[in-house]
């Protein structure tokens, strides 16, 4: 997928329309039409972080590219969080705040056994929080 397919997809996953963003970013509405048809095809470091301020994700998370999560964050964690990593991150575009996050979940004194589970944690608490 390329920046206007995930511009347009992070927008409406808000429910915003153009219009909207264009209010939240400070862009116009003819640029940020530009950009998700493609016309405008490689928006500017000051543009790209606008939208993801505005959107409340990472430059990244626009960008389609992955960032990586450090080994020394996965020390502590569970064995089945650091298959969901491994095997999952980068579609689920899990961040190194999110393994943090994650790694403090205890309930009862228990943690998620399989990485299935980590995975359902992760898109509840970002399909309410994110």
């Amino acid at each position: 997928m390329d920046i206007p397919k995930r511009l347009k997809k992070l927008r409406e996953a808000r429910g915003w329309n153009v219009s909207e963003l264009a209010r939240a970013s400070g862009l116009s509405q003819p640029y940020l039409r530009q950009i998700e048809l493609g016309i405008k095809r490689n928006p500017s470091a000051a543009v790209l972080n606008r939208l993801a301020a505005a959107l409340g994700v990472t430059v990244a998370d626009i960008m389609g590219t992955s960032v990586a999560i450090p080994g020394s964050s996965l020390e502590e964690a569970p064995d089945s969080l650091r298959e969901l990593v491994r095997k999952q991150g980068k579609r689920l575009g899990l961040r190194q705040e999110d393994v943090e996050t994650l790694k403090g979940i205890h309930f009862r004194g228990k943690r998620p056994e399989r990485s299935e589970d980590w995975e359902l944690i992760f898109l509840l608490l970002k399909g309410i929080l994110g």
